[in-house]
């Protein structure tokens, strides 16, 4: 797994490399670590078994952890991709699969409030070329899988400072929710499916 001539790296979209050490503890075991030097010690050559590497979507911020179990299909992420790209104004967005949640994480130049709606290219054209090295993704909508044999989702919208998150719907239909709420991403009616004070 040690491999100082051939280390395994990691490119964020921020183009920062990443390197991944491999140090023994006292115990018996070993814990990883990150560094952006090519030359440290201990540097492993593949990912360890059982462990992935991560890229949050916030900050692009990369972390390697014990691998998460993710209970969505690919063609279900690949649903609410397809719904984003036919029905919301955001052309600039990531989808995460972690646990039974599809998320939806959207560039801080795709809010209504600003709705300029810019893609990766036009933001570069915009605010410069290095534009991939601050900018930021916005967690906005979920999907949520309730139950795995009827494939029963919920969904659950950003909020507030009141309220971080609240329930906006659920369905055994991903694809019609999709395509419904993904229409709503990125604008200011989205807001409309949730009334402080109502029970969900």
């Amino acid at each position: 797994m040690f491999n100082n001539t051939m280390p395994y790296s990691y490119t964020n979209r921020q183009d920062k490399t990443h390197f991944f050490k491999a140090i023994p503890t006292k115990k018996g075991g070993v814990r990883y670590y990150i560094t952006t030097d090519p030359h440290a010690e201990n540097l492993i050559s593949e990912i360890p078994e059982g462990f992935e590497i991560v890229e949050y979507p916030e900050d692009g911020r990369v972390v390697i952890r014990k691998k998460v179990p993710v209970t969505t299909t690919p063609s279900e992420v690949d649903l609410v991709q397809k719904a984003m790209e036919e029905h919301s104004p955001v052309r600039d967005f990531i989808i995460t699969a972690e646990r039974g949640d599809i998320a939806i994480h959207i560039s801080q130049f795709s809010h209504f409030f600003d709705a300029e709606y810019l893609s990766a290219d036009e933001a570069k054209t915009h605010y410069g070329k290095n534009v991939h090295q601050w900018k930021r993704y916005d967690w906005i909508l979920t999907f949520r899988l309730l139950d795995s044999n009827t494939r029963k989702f919920q969904v659950i919208r950003k909020a507030s400072v009141q309220y971080d998150a609240v329930v906006i719907d659920e369905g055994d239909q991903l694809s019609a929710l999709a395509k419904k709420y993904c229409y709503h991403v990125g604008r200011e009616s989205l807001l409309e499916f949730w009334i402080p004070g109502e029970d969900w």
